[in-house]
């Protein structure tokens, strides 16, 4: 009786480990954020072209280089800032961000856009949501999947982090 036991433990626990994602690659954690980002890197995958998008209803891709994120992972806040060049406008915008995974081995940085009060900005209350390629301790690859003119394409950003700090 003690070996059938023996046996029926040693089943369920080779069961439940081997329920885990057989990829290598684990799923994002908010702690994996925390900290200030620079986006370093804006590239466009598809057809080749000249493409020009406005990200995130705030201003042109380009502005978006070099941009400041921050990410406070304990309560899904945080806040980009642009910088001043000749074609864009310096500003700081909060969010609130947090993981959306639809299915399984596919995870999304989603986030609203939010006031000093984190109450949404705009009639539509609706956020914005990028595919994460890749998400280490140091660095992110996400990409905005778009269409212009019925044609496919991507908004490829790589964010380093430069920080632990946390400033809002």
């Amino acid at each position: 009786m003690k070996q059938l036991i023996s046996i029926l433990v040693c089943v369920v626990i080779f069961s439940c480990s081997a329920s885990k994602s057989t990829t290598g690659v684990s799923k994002p954690n908010k702690r994996d954020l925390k900290g200030t980002w620079e986006v370093t890197n804006i590239k466009f995958v598809g057809e080749e072209g000249l493409y020009k998008a406005y990200i995130f209803d705030t201003a042109d891709s380009a502005c978006f280089k070099n941009s400041e994120w921050v990410f406070i992972p304990n309560n899904g806040t945080g806040k980009f800032t642009l910088n001043q060049t000749n074609n864009c406008e310096a500003m700081s915008q909060r969010i609130l961000w947090s993981f959306f995974e639809p299915v399984e081995d596919s995870t999304y940085f989603q986030f609203k856009l939010v006031d000093e009060k984190n109450k949404p900005l705009g009639a539509k209350k609706s956020g914005y949501r990028m595919h994460i390629n890749n998400l280490s301790s140091s660095e992110m690859e996400a990409k905005i999947e778009t269409t212009h003119q019925d044609k496919d394409f991507d908004v490829v950003f790589t964010f380093q982090k430069i920080s632990d700090e946390i400033n809002l």
